[in-house]
C-alpha cells in the first residue's frame, strides 16, 4: 500500500494526461458531411423560386379577370334590365289607362296632349284592350337602343320594335312612343270622348273611334282608326258629320209646326212666317183673311247640317191662297191672291225645344 503522498502524486499524473474537450469521434463513411445539414437553412434565405412567384402572379391576374367579368356582366345584366323595365312600363301604363305613367317613359313630352289622356285610354281599352305584354332583349350599344315588343291589341297580335334613348346604364326612355292620328274634320263630333282642337294629334297604341256630340248628328266615312304602334304611319278618321234621322225629323217638326201656324192665322200679315197679303189701299175686316195651301212643300224638304252651330238650314218652297173679305171705294168683296215663293229657314239643334229662324 502506498503512501498518501504517492497517491496522490499519482492521481494529479493521471488527470493531467487525460484529453481537454470533447472526445474524438472516428469518421463514419456513411454520415453525410456537415454541409449538406447546412442547405436548407441556405435554401430557406434565398425566398420563393421563380415558379411559385408565376403561379402567384397568374393566380391574382385570374382573380382580377373574374372580378371585372363579374362587374362588366353584372353591370351589363342591369342596364339591359333598365332598358326592358322601360319598355314594358310604357306598354304597361297604357295597358292600365295611365297617361301620366306612359308619359313619364317618353325621352320628349309631346305639346298637344288632347289624346294622350286616361279617359282616351280607357274608352281605347274598351274597344280592344292591350294584354300579353313581352319584351325581348335589348338590342345595341352605347345610348340608343331597340327591344322587340309584343302584345295583343283586341284579338289582333301586334310585334314592334320600339327604340330607346339613355345613358347607356340605367336611364332609358321611349323615343318614339307616339303615333299621328289625322282627324280632317273635327267639327260635332269628338274621338274616345274627346273635343279635339288640332287636325293632328299625338296617340298611344290604341283604337280611337269618333262620335257626334249630338243624336241629331251623325258621321259618315270611317269613323274608327287603329293604332297598333308608335311607328304606325298614316292612322286617319275619314268622316263627315251631317243630320241624323232625329235631326231632320226635329228640324221638319220645328218648320212644319210653325208654318201649319201661319196657315192657321187669320191676320194679313201673320208674326214670324214665311208669307202673308199685302192690304195697302183696302180695308180687310178683322180676323177675315184665311190662308190655303196649294202645295205639299215637305215632299222635297231636304235640311243640311251647319257643323260649326249645330244648325239645320234649308228652304221651302210654298204655294199659299190668301183669301179676305175686302172693301174698297166702298165696294166690299171676297178676294183670293195667290202667293207663291220659296222661303229660307234656320233650326238650331242646342236647344229644346229647337227654335226657328226664317230667311
Amino acid at each position: 500500500e502506498l503512501p498518501a503522498e504517492e497517491t496522490a502524486e499519482l492521481r494529479a499524473d493521471q488527470t493531467a494526461e487525460l484529453p481537454v474537450g470533447e472526445p474524438e469521434v472516428a469518421d463514419d463513411p456513411d454520415e453525410p458531411e456537415a454541409t449538406a445539414a447546412t442547405e436548407p437553412t441556405e435554401q430557406a434565405s434565398k425566398g420563393p423560386s421563380p415558379l411559385v412567384w408565376v403561379l402567384s402572379a397568374l393566380a391574382v391576374v385570374a382573380l382580377i379577370a373574374g372580378i371585372v367579368w363579374f362587374a362588366v356582366t353584372s353591370s351589363r345584366a342591369a342596364r339591359d334590365g333598365a332598358i326592358k323595365d322601360t319598355a314594358t312600363a310604357y306598354l304597361t301604363a297604357i295597358a292600365e289607362g295611365n297617361a301620366a305613367a306612359a308619359l313619364e317613359t317618353l325621352a320628349e313630352q309631346p305639346s298637344n296632349t288632347t289624346l294622350l289622356t286616361d279617359e282616351v285610354l280607357a274608352a281605347s281599352a274598351q274597344a280592344a284592350p292591350l294584354t300579353d305584354i313581352v319584351v325581348d332583349e335589348p338590342v345595341g350599344e352605347d345610348t340608343q337602343v331597340t327591344v322587340t315588343a309584343r302584345y295583343a291589341l283586341g284579338a289582333s297580335p301586334v310585334e314592334t320594335t320600339l327604340t330607346l334613348t339613355g345613358d347607356g346604364r340605367r336611364e332609358w326612355a321611349i323615343a318614339d312612343g307616339t303615333a299621328e292620328l289625322a282627324v280632317p274634320e273635327r267639327r260635332a263630333l269628338t274621338v274616345n270622348g274627346v273635343t279635339l282642337t288640332e287636325e293632328t294629334n299625338p296617340v298611344f297604341p290604341g283604337t280611337y273611334t269618333a262620335a257626334p256630340t249630338s243624336d241629331k248628328i251623325a258621321l259618315t266615312g270611317e269613323a274608327t282608326a287603329t293604332v297598333q304602334a308608335p311607328a304606325q304611319e298614316g292612322a286617319r278618321i275619314e268622316v263627315a258629320p251631317g243630320l241624323s234621322e232625329a235631326g231632320v225629323q226635329t228640324a221638319l217638326d220645328t218648320v212644319k209646326a210653325r208654318f201649319d201656324a201661319c196657315l192657321g192665322s187669320t191676320d194679313s200679315r201673320p208674326v214670324d212666317c214665311p208669307f202673308g197679303v199685302d192690304t195697302e189701299g183696302v180695308e180687310v175686316g178683322e180676323g177675315g183673311v184665311r190662308f190655303t195651301p196649294t202645295n205639299n212643300p215637305w215632299e222635297t224638304f231636304a235640311p243640311t247640317l251647319n257643323p260649326d252651330d249645330l244648325t239645320a238650314t234649308g228652304t221651302i218652297p210654298y204655294a199659299v191662297n190668301a183669301t179676305a173679305t175686302v172693301t174698297r171705294d166702298g165696294l166690299t168683296t171676297e178676294a183670293t191672291v195667290p202667293l207663291n215663293g220659296e222661303r229660307g229657314y234656320t233650326v238650331d239643334l242646342t236647344q229644346d225645344p229647337a227654335g226657328l229662324t226664317w230667311w
